[in-house]
């Protein structure tokens, strides 16, 4: 491939992948609703607020529940978890119908994009939590997957805390997968500002869709340059990209200390590896 080919075909992809003011459906039959539609609520909270000396986080990419599985190992993975941030959750009936027997929790989704052949159809990132936030926060991404057309979006949301002035920013992450690369560095920087004025703790997971060592590399910078820490795992099975064979979900956190962590390895019931956090502010 000659420069001039491998040039046009780089713009090519970068237009297909830009975020586009007008409604639009792509010939896969993906559909961006508009801003205001993308904020999705669900479920009831049971508590008041979070206890910040045991804070229990799990962080999943359930792969829009599509295996067996999934209806019986996703109520016992969160049995006791105060914050769920997960992603690739879907309207399809086998992901709805386990949240729906799942008592105490709220779900705040942000919608991705939706199904143009199904009504009221939708898939995206959502934060469950036994509390109810006090803001919600969604991101869309400016770029979109090439082919496809399809965006994806972040959902951050605050949750008091008992006896604490600040409260706790969960961010939920699924990151631009195989746009131009600085879609993925704009996607990060898109949560710069929230988390330079948050004033208490940051939980910030999610899949990372970072196949590659500049992913990684601006990922971990990233995170460093805003003061968070990187949770690790004693024994790391974190699922690994297809492709590259690098890890693609992470956790980070700021202002809190870890207390324990854990991939639940043994669940077959996504391609992704669910991930345990607890923590302390």
């Amino acid at each position: 491939m000659n420069k001039l080919t491998k040039n046009l075909l780089v713009a090519l992809v970068s237009t297909l992948s830009m975020n586009l003011t007008l409604a639009y459906t792509s010939i896969a039959g993906y559909t961006t609703p508009p801003l205001d539609e993308i904020h999705l609520v669900s479920g009831q909270s049971s508590a008041d607020k979070l206890n910040p000396e045991r804070l229990s986080i799990l962080v999943w990419n359930i792969y829009k529940g599509g295996k067996p599985a999934f209806k019986n190992d996703f109520p016992k993975v969160i049995e006791g978890k105060d914050l769920v941030l997960i992603q690739e959750t879907d309207s399809d009936e086998k992901v709805q119908s386990v949240y729906r027997e799942i008592e105490g929790y709220r779900f705040d989704t942000g919608v991705s994009f939706t199904y143009a052949r199904y009504p009221n159809s939708f898939s995206g990132t959502a934060i469950a939590s036994k509390v109810d936030p006090v803001d919600v926060s969604l991101f869309r991404t400016k770029y979109r997957e090439p082919f496809v057309s399809t965006h994806k979006v972040i959902t951050a949301a605050t949750y008091p805390m008992e006896g604490k002035s600040e409260e706790l920013l969960a961010i939920n992450i699924h990151a631009i997968n195989f746009s131009p690369i600085q879609g993925f560095f704009h996607q990060l920087e898109q949560t710069s500002e929230m988390i330079k004025n948050h004033k208490g703790p940051i939980v910030f997971g999610g899949d990372f869709n970072c196949r590659s060592l500049t992913k990684t590399r601006y990922m971990r910078k990233f995170f460093e340059r805003h003061g968070f820490t990187e949770v690790t795992f004693e024994k790391d099975t974190r699922y690994r990209s297809g492709m590259t064979g690098r890890i693609i979900d992470y956790v980070f956190v700021k202002d809190l200390k870890i207390l324990e962590s854990k991939v639940y390895g043994e669940l077959k019931s996504s391609d992704h590896m669910a991930m345990g956090v607890e923590l302390a502010y």
